[in-house]
């Protein structure tokens, strides 16, 4: 039979995707294993495509935990009423709007008719969008799917009477247009809006919806979005192409999260990202995620050759749900489980690469626990539980400890939305920031509210689990007035907001430095720097702050104190 071609493999959902690590020249992978439509993101990971029907079935039994991609979803919470605008403009006489740097969001997609991503001839300042959903135009280059819009050909639409006969790309959700419009919306007067950095140039990745295959191995809730680890890797490596291609600084935004993960920066998406940011000219700004009120993260500690019960809450009617145990080396932890009817299974020996199902008869429920006493991204224990047709009531992890020196260990469960009605009875809402925002050089943005001076009670915090200061500031993240995609504006919440209002700070910040020359190295931990020097530390708390960081963003403070130095 003939293969098909890769753009129907990629997009298939009776392909399976895999995240590959190399070690090898990608032009010879590319050569060698051509039959899997080998996409490279760059010199260490390229992604592969197989069938379904031809492979192990997806788990930790049979494939490394990093090669499974992840599903992320989208930071924001229901919008509430709008109750003003937030401003972070730059009336100090530097006159910096983010001209002649890139802002590229990796979301999902973006209402490019909006009159205020616009300049004031009325053409897009959209340079491309790559929509990763989109089958019907061309592909971009180094890619086999999705469809590229050029900036000519979005102006094209924008001169038809029927645009999306043009370039048929839209934001259904809306996430996407309120990130962009956000960081980077041109000014409104009539309504009084303008983003932070108005006159940035804008790259748009519309992310792909996850497979129902991944869906179904992570239990994602219906009608939730999803997108998979491996698509935004793609887009990461698309939004550097870009860059190289038109010669500007970049600033690279995440408002997307997964549960899953070490949150030591370990996971492939992070080790990217931290790549990334360390090239001069490239900003990487990611949020903490909303998961503090989420009572899906429990912490404990455990003294060498002691146990100790973690006990969470089941729903009616659940499919199923999993969780990740992390341990520091040389800790070893183990399991054993005890289900509502009281029924138990012993401890399940922790053994290199071992797996085991356990059945449940008086409850009717499947358990498979996995141990990785090395995972390979972070060299960490992993015991990874994944519960089939949980019963309803309290169930009880049993912990274990031996050869214990640390005996501090983890469990997340996946994201709040993704997850049905599960809780840990003794939840803990500090370390619940959500991955990658616990990668190494790139900007963590959590949230507070500017309206009553508060915390945003859901934004994610404290510190990274190797304690690095995790978020390093917050921003605005409550009823943030954004543009929606039926050319109104709507008042926003979510972490995801507050580091979109940031990317477009670290575009100014890029403008000034390295545009025009000010600090020609200027990258993602100079802005760091220079935003935590400008941060508004006012209130009463000590700084760094597990749930602050180091304090409010302050774009304007920060430049005061760059050119008084």
């Amino acid at each position: 039979e003939t293969m098909p071609e890769c753009q129907d493999i990629i997009t298939s959902e009776e392909y399976g995707d895999f995240i590959w690590e190399i070690a090898e020249n990608p032009e010879i992978i590319r050569q060698k294993y051509s039959e899997y439509c080998p996409q490279l993101i760059n010199y260490r990971y390229v992604c592969a495509y197989e069938r379904l029907d031809r492979i192990r079935e997806i788990g930790l039994r049979n494939y490394s935990y990093s090669s499974i991609p992840k599903l992320f979803g989208l930071m924001d919470t229901t919008a509430v009423a709008a109750t003003g605008a937030i401003r972070l403009q730059n009336q100090t006489g530097f006159e910096l709007t983010g001209r002649d740097v890139i802002v590229g969001f990796i979301d999902t997609g973006i209402d490019y008719t909006n009159s205020i991503f616009k300049n004031s001839t009325g053409q897009t300042r959209i340079l491309e969008i790559w929509d990763q959903s989109d089958s019907s135009g061309n592909i971009p280059d180094g890619f086999d799917y999705g469809s590229l819009y050029t900036a000519v050909d979005i102006n094209r639409a924008l001169g038809d009477t029927n645009p999306y006969s043009v370039v048929p790309h839209r934001d259904e959700n809306g996430h996407g247009t309120i990130m962009a419009g956000v960081a980077c919306g041109g000014y409104d007067r009539q309504r009084d809006f303008v983003g932070s950095a108005p006159d940035a140039s804008i790259a748009v990745v519309k992310l792909k919806p996850a497979k129902q295959y991944l869906r179904d191995h992570f239990f994602i809730k219906d009608g939730v979005d999803a997108y998979q680890e491996n698509d935004i890797m793609l887009a990461v490596s698309y939004l550097m192409d870009l860059r190289m291609r038109y010669s500007r600084p970049l600033v690279i935004v995440l408002g997307v999260g997964t549960g899953n993960g070490s949150r030591t920066g370990g996971s492939p998406l992070a080790q990217l990202l931290g790549k990334m940011g360390q090239i001069i000219g490239n900003c990487v700004v990611v949020c903490s995620g909303n998961e503090a009120n989420a009572r899906l993260h429990y912490q404990g500690r455990l003294e060498d050759g002691m146990s100790e019960d973690v006990e969470f809450r089941v729903g009616a009617d659940t499919k199923g749900f999993a969780l990740e145990l992390w341990g520091n080396t040389p800790d070893v932890f183990s399991v054993s489980l005890i289900s509502p009817l009281g029924e138990s299974i012993p401890r399940i020996p922790a053994r290199k690469n071992y797996g085991q199902t356990v059945n449940f008869l008086l409850d009717g429920t499947t358990v498979e626990v996995d141990y990785r006493l090395v995972e390979s991204g972070t060299g960490e224990e992993l015991v990874f539980l994944r519960f089939i047709n949980p019963s309803e009531g309290i169930w009880v992890i049993r912990v274990y400890g031996n050869n214990i020196l640390n005996g501090a260990y983890n469990i997340w469960g996946n994201l709040n939305q993704f997850t049905e009605n599960i809780f840990f009875l003794k939840p803990e809402p500090e370390g619940t920031l959500t991955v990658p925002s616990s990668a190494q050089n790139i900007i963590t943005v959590g949230g507070f509210d500017n309206q009553s001076n508060s915390i945003y009670p859901p934004a994610g915090r404290r510190f990274t689990r190797d304690n690095r200061i995790k978020p390093d500031i917050v921003a605005p993240a409550v009823s943030v007035y954004a543009p929606n995609t039926t050319g109104g504006f709507t008042g926003k919440s979510g972490t995801s907001i507050g580091a979109a209002l940031t990317a477009g700070c670290c575009a100014q910040m890029l403008q000034w430095g390295y545009v025009q020359g000010n600090e020609p190295y200027m990258r993602t931990n100079y802005i760091k720097n220079y935003l935590i020097r400008g941060a508004k530390r006012e209130r009463d708390v000590e700084y760094p702050s597990p749930i602050w960081g180091y304090g409010e963003i302050n774009v304007y403070n920060s430049f005061l104190i760059i050119t008084r130095t």
